[in-house]
């Protein structure tokens, strides 16, 4: 190969170096931005994960705020008590307990009688076809453990006072007025069976 020659490859090796030197650096700075430093994506990720652990601790704040918040909330039945309708409702219970329940008077004619010796406020409203309670009732001014023998008044029901007249033995009256001889007996402080005629003879009422 001649001197000439071999001058005239000297550039074209020249330039082919300066291309592949120009195709390297081409080559490294792209993968350079491209793929950016290994540091600077380890900081990158820390960053994240401190943003997320920031986020995830604020999240934990608003949510315990939050349940403290609802553990001060009282239900309105605490604040206020009961409803209107239970308090209306016990009151009416109260009243309906405190209510005397009426008791009903027998029909009859009333009569007043002096208590007898030995008599008890009971016995005087068996003796009568009366309950104590009815007793009671037609006599609210008498205390029952109170009454005294010759001076206690009552007032008791009675069905009729009967006439004797003639033939009006006490077995025949007891039939007429639906009562038993010895109702009529006791109602009248018998103690024999007899009668006068013209005497006046207390019925009791029917038991």
């Amino acid at each position: 190969m001649s001197e000439n020659e071999e001058n005239s490859k000297l550039p074209v090796i020249t330039l082919g170096i300066l291309l592949l030197t120009l195709v390297g650096l081409i080559a490294v700075g792209f993968e350079h931005f491209v793929s950016p430093d290994k540091d600077e994506l380890i900081r990158a990720e820390k960053f994240v994960e401190s943003e997320e652990v920031a986020t995830d601790a604020v999240q934990v704040e608003i949510d315990s705020t939050v349940d403290a918040a609802d553990s001060l909330i009282v239900p309105k039945d605490s604040i206020i008590g009961k409803s209107e309708e239970e308090e209306l409702a016990e009151q009416k219970k109260e009243a309906e307990a405190e209510v005397v329940p009426e008791v009903a008077t027998p029909a009859g004619k009333s009569h007043a009688i002096i208590v007898e010796k030995g008599e008890t406020f009971s016995a005087v409203a068996r003796k009568f076809g009366l309950k104590v309670d009815q007793l009671k009732a037609m006599n609210p001014g008498v205390n029952p453990d109170g009454i005294k023998s010759g001076s206690t008044k009552l007032n008791v029901k009675i069905q009729a006072l009967h006439t004797v007249g003639p033939g009006d033995i006490l077995r025949v009256v007891a039939e007429k007025y639906g009562v038993s001889k010895q109702a009529i007996m006791e109602a009248n402080h018998k103690k024999d069976d007899v009668t006068l005629r013209g005497e006046v003879l207390v019925i009791p009422l029917k038991k």
